[in-house]
Formats: C-alpha cells, sequence, structure tokens
C-alpha cells in the first residue's frame, strides 16, 4: 500500500519520463514513428507513451534498448548498499496463520 503518495506525483514522474525519451529521441533527430519500428511496438503505444507517460514494463524496456539505457531500467531496484550493521542481523520471517488442528 502506498500511503501518502498521491496519483498527480505518479502521473507527474510518468509524464517526465515520457518527456525524457521525448528529448532523446528529438536529440538523434528520429521520428516517432522511427522509435517505434526500432522497439517493435505500435506507433499508436508510443505516441500515447510520448503523450502521457502509459507503457507496459516490457515496451519501456524495448524503448531503454534503443536509447542505449537498457542498464539503467535494469539497475532500478538493486540492493542498495548496506549502511550499517544493523541491517546484517537477520530479521525474523513473517508466518502465516496457523493451521487449525481440532
Amino acid at each position: 500500500m502506498i500511503l501518502g503518495h498521491s496519483i498527480k506525483t505518479t502521473q507527474h514522474a510518468l509524464k517526465s519520463l515520457a518527456l525524457r525519451v521525448r528529448f532523446l529521441r528529438l536529440g538523434r533527430g528520429w521520428s516517432q514513428q522511427e522509435v517505434a519500428s526500432r522497439a517493435a511496438i505500435r506507433l499508436a503505444t508510443y505516441q500515447l507513451f510520448e503523450r502521457t507517460g502509459k507503457i507496459s514494463l516490457e515496451r519501456l524496456h524495448r524503448i531503454a534498448v534503443v536509447f542505449q539505457r537498457a542498464k539503467e531500467l535494469e539497475e532500478l531496484f538493486k540492493p542498495l548498499p548496506i549502511q550499517s550493521l544493523d541491517e546484517l542481523v537477520p530479521k525474523p520471517q513473517r508466518q502465516r496463520g496457523k493451521s487449525f488442528k481440532p
């Protein structure tokens, strides 16, 4: 559950990502059709992405490959470096409800 995180913030992040991709595309002088073809996705799908930021993760990865940014995407949720010794202490495992035995 995401508490204190608004949908507006999510939409802003998605649109910001799409805008950065658009700037990469324009910087290379490519049309939307060219990026869509290189990424093997439909033009309408790519256009929707640039307009709204909405796209599947698989298609986003294809776009990242086209712009040689796949490594950055693949490292998105890598574990962070250990900051303290407390992080090395094993945490107790959660147990689901115990089964009832009559």
